[in-house]
């Protein structure tokens, strides 16, 4: 080997040891605790979108999902989201020009003999409406809302991943 091939292995060594001394890990990836590598994720609705969002994210981080709850295992509640909006702006005829979409998700942890752990992510867009496109505007609400939604499944991984 010359040296700068030398050069080179030491430059990436020093970096990736560097890198993962800090604690830098990549975008969505999470690293549970293994009390939570077995989780069992229910939901007051039975299809809702937000749990299987959250799903989705829980498989792609390696965590094993069962289909039944047991005393043993802990569980992942998803509690019913709420979206409301708020006027920010009017057009001079009165009407709404301008929205404050507000997206509420919230979850809640039950591990076997701990208490429960409640989880909150409230986010928020701004929307403006447009009275003579009103399909478009309900098809760009349905997108930010689904948007929103992979948002607070992020969140709610990373707070899982502060569970002791």
């Amino acid at each position: 080997m010359n040296n700068k091939a030398i050069l080179f292995t030491i430059f990436i060594s020093v970096i990736v040891s560097l890198t993962s001394s800090c604690g830098f890990r990549l975008k969505g990836q999470y690293y549970l605790p293994g009390s939570l590598q077995t989780l069992y994720v229910s939901s007051e609705r039975k299809f809702s979108p937000l749990a299987t969002q959250v799903k989705s994210h829980l498989m792609q981080n390696r965590v094993k999902l069962v289909k039944s709850g047991a005393s043993n295992i802990s569980e992942l509640k998803i509690l019913p989201e709420t979206f409301q909006r708020r006027s920010l702006s009017l057009f001079p005829n009165g009407q709404v020009a301008e929205y404050e979409l507000i997206y509420v998700a919230n979850a809640e942890l039950r591990q076997p003999k701990k208490d429960p752990v409640t989880f909150s992510v409230e986010l928020t867009r701004e929307f403006q409406d447009d009275p003579n496109n009103a399909l478009a505007k309900q098809k760009e609400r349905e997108l930010i809302l689904s948007e929103l939604r992979v948002i607070a499944s992020e969140r709610i991984l990373a707070q899982l991943n502060t569970v002791q």
